[in-house]
């Protein structure tokens, strides 16, 4: 079982969409008890902790940020254990 499938077990969904992007990759995200969790493709790829509403969040960078690292070979193969973000560099 997966990180986020755990997390996804435990805890109720505050929210959860998609995110659009210019790239033809599906990146969807849930909020649940204070994490903004990403999942891309379904695979299960950041966590940003502390956030109680995705409204905190702006989704056009984390958009961008998944655009600009899931090309990247490097990135990609370790993508099985999220990447953890701090919410400063994703805030409104």
């Amino acid at each position: 079982m997966t990180f986020l499938s755990k997390v996804k077990s435990q805890y109720a969904i505050v929210s959860s969409s998609t995110i659009k992007t210019t790239e033809p990759i599906k990146i969807e995200y849930e909020c649940k008890d204070e994490m903004f969790l990403v999942t891309v493709d379904g695979i299960d790829y950041a966590v940003i902790d502390h956030v109680s509403s995705p409204e905190q969040v702006d989704l056009k960078k984390v958009g961008k940020w998944v655009e600009e690292t899931y090309y990247d070979g490097d990135y990609k193969s370790s993508a099985y254990t999220p990447a953890r973000l701090p919410l400063k560099e994703f805030r409104k």
